[in-house]
């Protein structure tokens, strides 16, 4: 072997490793952005997310978000009152929840008293709920919004009504005549959770089909918070 051979042999050596270097730096930088490209996107689920709800001390309180349903749960007793009634069974979807930081609020704080009793005039969960108590609760220690304590009429008056078909989850449903022919006007009120659904203090407190015949017969109207004024053109 001569030194030409020897010399050439070193000279493809070497070509060979600065040819492998520039495959490293440069080919495979680009296959692994390709790869981040192809991998699917991240997909959220109820264990990752948590929501921010409004505490009795005005400080926020991170809850865990979950499933909310009413299957498997049983009525509570509240100051020795507890409702005979059966809870209605059903489940909000979570991908509802997940679509909506506002609706996801409302409804953790709405689950906490489910199975509750209807006790009226009360507004809290010491004493129990009537209708609109309960939602004025929710409003407020979910942190979506401050109503203040009002009845189910003036819970009406701070809405926008809205048209049913674009009634969305978190809106207010309004009812009429459910306390009789004597008393007129707004009598009723819950919380719309989708899929023609309600959550309200019923008697307990838990879900209601509004499609069934007897919250079709007083339906008045869906609301939601805050009132916004219609601007005018100046």
């Amino acid at each position: 072997m001569n030194y030409s051979t020897i010399k050439g042999k070193h000279f493809l050596r070497a070509f060979g490793a600065i040819l492998c270097l520039v495959v490293l730096v440069w080919v495979l930088p680009i296959a692994s952005a390709n790869a981040e490209d192809d991998a699917p996107d991240e997909v959220l689920t109820m264990d990752d997310i948590y929501v921010c709800l409004k505490g009795d001390d005005g400080l926020g309180e991170l809850v865990p978000m979950h499933t909310v349903t009413s299957v498997g749960r049983e009525n509570v007793k509240v100051r020795g009152v507890k409702s005979k009634n059966k809870l209605l069974e059903y489940t909000i979807p979570d991908e509802l929840l997940l679509a909506d930081g506002d609706f996801a609020a409302l409804m953790m704080e709405a689950d906490k008293y489910i199975g509750y009793p209807y006790v009226y005039g009360a507004s809290n969960p010491r004493e129990g709920f009537d209708c609109s108590g309960f939602v004025c609760w929710v409003f407020i220690h979910s942190g979506v919004y401050n109503s203040g304590r009002r009845g189910a009429t003036g819970l009406h008056t701070l809405c926008t009504e809205v048209d049913p078909e674009d009634v969305r989850p978190g809106d207010l449903v309004f009812f009429q005549g459910t306390m009789g022919p004597d008393v007129k006007g707004i009598t009723h009120v819950g919380i719309y959770v989708g899929n023609d659904m309600m959550i309200h203090a019923g008697d307990p407190i838990g879900f209601a089909d509004l499609t069934e015949p007897r919250w079709q017969k007083h339906f008045f109207c869906y609301g939601r918070l805050p009132f916004e004024e219609e601007s005018g053109d100046e």
